[in-house]
Order: C-alpha cells, then sequence, then structure tokens
C-alpha cells in the first residue's frame, strides 16, 4: 500500500496539473474568441464602408439626373420659345408648353427623389444587417472562463485528504491473543504429569 504522504503529495500534484489545464484551456478558448470577434467587426466595418460608397454614388448619380432633367427642361422652354417666336404664337399655349416642360422635369426630380430614398432605407437594412452578422459570428465562440483558484485548492485539499485518509489504514503492529498474557504469565501442572512422573520412580 502507498504512503500516506506520497498519496496526499500525488493528489495535489494531480489537482494542480487539472487547474493549470483549465487556465490554458480558458486561455486559449478566449484567444479564438478575441480573434474571432476582430475579424467579424472587421468584416462588418469593410461591408459598411462598402455601403456607405454606395449611397455616396447613389446621391451623385441622383444629383447628376436631377441637373440632367433641369438643363433638358431649360433646353425644351429655349426651343419652344424660340419655336414661338418665329411662328408667331403666343399667350397662353405658349405659356401650357412651357409648364409642360417645368412638369416633366418635376416629376422626374420627384421620381429620382423616391427612388434614392428607397436605396437609402435598404443600405440602412444592409448596414444592420452587417452588424447583426458580426455580432452572431462573435457569439458563435464561448468566452475563455479561467477556473475557480478557491473552488480548485479547496477541492484539492479535500482530495488530498481523503486520499491521505485512504492510505493511512492502521494495521495491528503486533497480534496478541486475548488469552496469551493469561498462558504466559502462569504455570499449569498436569496431575497426569506427576502421577506419570511418580509413578515412573516407583
Amino acid at each position: 500500500m502507498c504512503d500516506p504522504v506520497t498519496m496526499a503529495v500525488l493528489t495535489v500534484a494531480q489537482g494542480v496539473s487539472e487547474y493549470q489545464q483549465g487556465v490554458a484551456q480558458a486561455q486559449s478558448d478566449q484567444a479564438r474568441f478575441d480573434a474571432n470577434r476582430l475579424a467579424a467587426n472587421d468584416a462588418r466595418d469593410l461591408k459598411i464602408q462598402s455601403l456607405n460608397q454606395r449611397a455616396i454614388q447613389e446621391n451623385e448619380a441622383a444629383a447628376e439626373e436631377k441637373m440632367r432633367l433641369g438643363i433638358q427642361a431649360l433646353e425644351g422652354e429655349g426651343a419652344a420659345l424660340v419655336a414661338a417666336g418665329e411662328s408667331g404664337v403666343s399667350g397662353s399655349s405658349v405659356d401650357l408648353l412651357l409648364q409642360d416642360y417645368t412638369a416633366q422635369k418635376l416629376r422626374g426630380i420627384t421620381t429620382i427623389n423616391r427612388n434614392l430614398e428607397n436605396v437609402e432605407k435598404q443600405i440602412e437594412l444592409e448596414k444592420r444587417g452587417a452588424s447583426a452578422e458580426a455580432l452572431n459570428r462573435t457569439n458563435s465562440l464561448q468566452q475563455g472562463v479561467m477556473p475557480n483558484f478557491l473552488a480548485a485548492a479547496v477541492g484539492t485539499a479535500a482530495s488530498a485528504t481523503a486520499a491521505y485518509n485512504a492510505a493511512d489504514v492502521k494495521q495491528p503492529s503486533k497480534y496478541k491473543s486475548t488469552f496469551g498474557d493469561e498462558i504466559g504469565s502462569q504455570n499449569y501442572t498436569y496431575g497426569y504429569s506427576d502421577s506419570v512422573g511418580q509413578g515412573g520412580g516407583q
């Protein structure tokens, strides 16, 4: 049977090793979590930057289209005025023609603004989706959980004590009979021995 002290020391060593393994595992898990979180955030930021660039481009395209409509309306109005002047037409008919060009321009601008608003809403939704995706990706891994030192120490101490007590089973140092002392301490004379002795002398 193992020496009780040796058993206790081995149990403590095992407890320390298990605690160190728990610390190493927690550190490894935390490192993986941090790396995954950084990668998720980088991917989110890159996507949001791309969406912001798209929003800028959409606004620039809308502004150019509005300008084109304005120029087109001015050109149409100018051509109408020249034609009316050359033909000698004036009055309400010319005014109606000019108003039509203005109305076309305003309808075009309204359509552009509505489309731009829809695009901006879509971009905003995609940004939120990118943030949610990054959060889900981050939460897909567990953070490292350090083992509780106090709990590990108490548990190891309890295990060591139990191991010590189990190994320290008391064995009797010398077996003694319950009636041995009486036999050793008393001299017994047997009658038949004396008789035999006396008989031999006769």
